[in-house]
């Protein structure tokens, strides 16, 4: 029997998260993922220096998400696992996890 994945709403993933690399695993790039449009803020210089170019933008997709650089070119696609996002890059391993309440 198939299993179908479902494309979870911008609204449902916008908020605080943070972006690390397993190659700097004591730097944490706080992003704020807006839902209408699909915008990133925060610290974009650091995500810029772990993602090799500075993201603009984000997308869901049934199976991860997409940030995208300013000029909507995909920079990683990143594979939904558990309540994170990963991908396999050349600093390392990128995770992105939503940002704890404090």
């Amino acid at each position: 029997m198939a299993s179908s994945l479902v494309l979870p709403s911008r609204e449902s993933l916008a908020g605080q998260w943070l972006l690390s690399s397993s190659a700097d695993p004591a730097r944490n790039c706080v992003l704020q993922l807006s839902a209408q449009p699909p915008l990133l803020a925060g610290d974009l210089e650091c995500a810029t220096e772990l993602l090799g170019a500075r993201p603009g933008s984000w997308e869901p997709t049934p199976d991860g998400l997409w940030l995208f650089d300013q000029e909507g070119s995909g920079l990683v696609h990143l594979n939904r696992d558990a309540g994170r996002y990963w991908a396999t890059s050349r600093q390392g391993e990128l995770t992105l996890s939503r940002k704890s309440r404090d």
